[in-house]
């Protein structure tokens, strides 16, 4: 087992949709998340995945929650905001990921 300190700082939580292609790994998604993300990235998790109304045919709207922490410090708003941008610009270029 590893063990960690556990961060005094307080958390910052951001909810992604995403609309994929139906055929994509929501695990290989969250993969390239969890490494796109750095360092203040602390967790990120698939909490919910919808096909139906308003998603096009052959695609599906998968929700990732992701939560950011400084170990040392309190995030900004600015930081965590930049962070999540890099990570969607990833989505879009790497698996033709629209934000829903």
């Amino acid at each position: 087992r590893r063990y960690s300190e556990v961060s005094r700082q307080p958390q910052s939580r951001r909810d992604l949709a995403v609309v994929l292609d139906r055929e994509q790994p929501a695990g290989e998604v969250l993969e390239a998340i969890q490494k796109q993300g750095g360092s203040n990235l602390v967790e990120a998790a698939v909490f919910d995945r919808y096909e139906g109304r308003g998603v096009p045919a052959g695609r599906v709207s998968i929700a990732f929650r992701l939560v950011f922490q400084g170990t040392d410090r309190t995030l900004t708003d600015t930081e965590v905001s930049k962070a999540t941008d890099k990570i969607v610009r990833m989505l879009a270029h790497r698996f033709s990921g629209e934000l829903r």
